[in-house]
């Protein structure tokens, strides 16, 4: 048994600067982390006898052999009343000791005080908008489903980047309460980065700088919004020369969409002494406001000792049809194509380059091929795609665009020809030369005027107006299914126009009815959610009843459909919801 003391011990001396314990302190602590640590019946704390500070006192320790204690050398068996009040009181004096070791510590020096949060002047989300995003951030790391049935809930995580994208195109703010899940949910998402750091804003990035786990929104697009205003000509010019590569980035892109002369001679001035790498990047960044005037610069940029570079400037200056790069490139690809007159109808014939010189090369042609492309086509794809798709109307006898690629090609050379076509189209930006490289939508890909390649279809699509990419799209969905047209659909503008959308849903409805196996669609159906207008969910009604599954259709593929349709439909009624509220009264929808 033990007895508590009438007097408390005296406590023991506290060593300056430590934490709270004398070295008879520390020793105390030591012997009942031992004791916790083995248990009281293996290793009865000696420190509960006359322990310094502990108030107790009394026989039963280690070693005593008093009858009925319960410890070690007793020879007797111990009982439990014995062995709860030795626990006990281990508990007693941890507990005591712990309060002296915190009572002893020093404080340290004060932090000195953040600096406050800046001014967001943007205005705040409507309460219901802002009861939406909560809901969307929490539902972002919600786990996903298994493969194959998804359920018929809208999947939040993918209409986030729609809402934040809403939410900026009308000048909100977020609420300071949400900054930390924005910023996980920006750190998560590379493709939420741009639009969640607009909507945290000035206050979003003052956040970032406090957590090691959010410093990437100090660089790269994070950076740019804090970059000097476009007539700060000194904090330009400060930060050109002293900021970190991405903030330098960010700051030309920015320089250059204001005055793309600014932005020139800012990279002109330290171009030489940049590294190879960085002057690529660099160089990228002219595609904003490329023109005439920067000719010159990409002109000595070919001499460049980075190949990387040459490349870049030769793909740039052939962007621009009039200058002397395009010139030389004409010229060359003129003595390679060209219209035999001698053949029974007008045929193009080609005569590819037998050598790469070094004129060629100092124009940016890369004299050694990729595995598996013969030398003279590898450059007389070049060449092609080099020359402005302008001088090929007068080469043929002033026939259109569409006529020159119906013409015949000797010799198998039409697959190089047309592919260095496309990609002289998708570069140039010609919408009537990817006009008659698309050829019509009812043809079939294998067979087209063009390229049968739905990846560089896609591109040249990208080149026409909206409406038209859109009309486009439609006709080769009503003509050919959804089966090769999910690349097609990602180059169109979001929402889609009436007439794609109800080809879409056209195209689902027949698969359905078809038997197909629903699970091929479930990128289309993705990709439908979230690019469909609002509007298509009325049409959508009839869809997601359970139909009668046929003999010849894939097992429990009339449950998938129908889930999938009810999924659809409820996701577009939440883009609808979601547009309503952050449009305030009297704002435009």
């Amino acid at each position: 048994m033990t007895t508590r003391a009438t007097t408390p011990a005296s406590p023991v001396p506290y060593a300056a600067g430590s934490d709270g314990d004398g070295d008879d302190g520390a020793r105390v602590w030591e012997e009942l982390v031992t004791s916790a640590l083995l248990g009281t019946d293996r290793r009865p704390p000696t420190v509960l006898t006359g322990a310094p500070g502990t108030g107790t006192t009394g026989a039963g320790t280690a070693g005593s052999g008093t009858p009925g204690s319960g410890t070690p050398g007793s020879g007797t068996p111990g009982s439990g009343t014995a062995g709860a009040a030795m626990a006990g009181a281990l508990l007693d004096t941890a507990a005591l000791h712990t309060v002296r070791r915190r009572a002893g510590l020093r404080p340290g020096p004060a932090a000195p005080p953040l600096d406050p949060a800046p001014e967001d002047p943007r205005r705040p989300l409507p309460e219901a908008a802002r009861r939406r995003l909560d809901q969307l951030l929490a539902g972002r790391a919600a786990p996903s489903p298994a493969a194959g049935r998804r359920g018929a809930a809208p999947d939040l995580a993918e209409l986030l980047p729609q809402w934040l994208t809403l939410a900026n195109e009308r000048g909100y703010k977020a609420p300071p309460a949400t900054l930390p899940a924005l910023l996980d949910a920006a750190r998560a998402r590379t493709d939420l980065r741009p639009q969640a750091l607009r909507l945290a804003g000035p206050r979003g990035l003052w956040l970032a700088g406090l957590n090691p786990e959010w410093r990437f929104a100090l660089r790269g697009t994070g950076a740019a919004r804090r970059l000097p205003a476009p007539g700060d000509t000194e904090g330009i010019r400060v930060l050109w020369d002293e900021g970190l590569f991405a903030e330098r980035v960010a700051l030309l892109a920015a320089v250059r969409t204001e005055d793309p002369a600014a932005g020139l001679a800012l990279l002109a001035s330290t171009w030489s002494a940049e590294r190879a790498e960085d002057r690529l990047m660099f160089l990228d960044s002219l595609r904003a406001g490329l023109s005439d005037a920067d000719e010159e610069f990409l002109e000595a940029a070919l001499a460049d000792r980075s190949r990387n570079v040459r490349a870049t400037a030769a793909e740039l200056l052939s962007a621009l049809p009039a200058s002397a790069f395009a010139g030389r490139m004409a010229g060359r690809a003129a003595t390679c194509v060209g219209l035999d007159r001698t053949a029974e109808s007008p045929t193009i014939s080609v005569e590819a380059p037998h050598e790469c010189d070094t004129a060629m090369q100092g124009d940016g042609v890369v004299a050694t091929p990729p595995a598996g492309r013969g030398e003279r086509s590898w450059w007389l794809g070049q060449l092609v795609e080099a020359a402005p798709l302008s001088c090929w109307p007068a080469r043929f006898g002033g026939r259109t665009p569409e006529e020159i690629v119906a013409l015949p090609v000797a010799d198998d050379w039409q697959g190089e020809l047309h592919a260095a076509w496309c990609r002289a189209a998708v570069r140039q930006r010609d919408a009537s030369w990817s006009r008659a490289l698309l050829g019509a939508p009812a043809i079939p890909p294998a067979t087209g005027p063009g390229t049968s390649s739905l990846a560089e279809r896609a591109q040249l699509l990208a080149t026409l107006p909206a409406d038209e990419r859109a009309r486009w799209v439609a006709a080769f969905v009503a003509a050919h299914g959804l089966s090769e047209a999910f690349q097609l659909l990602g180059v169109c503008a979001v929402p889609w126009a009436e007439p794609l959308g109800a080809a879409v849903i056209d195209a689902l409805d027949i698969a359905r009815d078809a038997g197909s196996y629903p699970w091929s669609f479930s990128g289309v159906m993705g990709l439908a959610e979230r690019c469909l207008a609002p509007e298509a969910a009325r049409q959508l009604d009839s869809l997601t009843a359970l139909p009668e599954e046929e003999e010849d259709t894939a097992p429990g593929a009339g449950g998938y459909w129908s889930e999938a349709f009810q999924r659809l439909v409820s996701t577009l009624r939440l883009r609808a919801a979601m547009r309503a509220e952050l449009t305030e009264p009297g704002t435009d929808g």
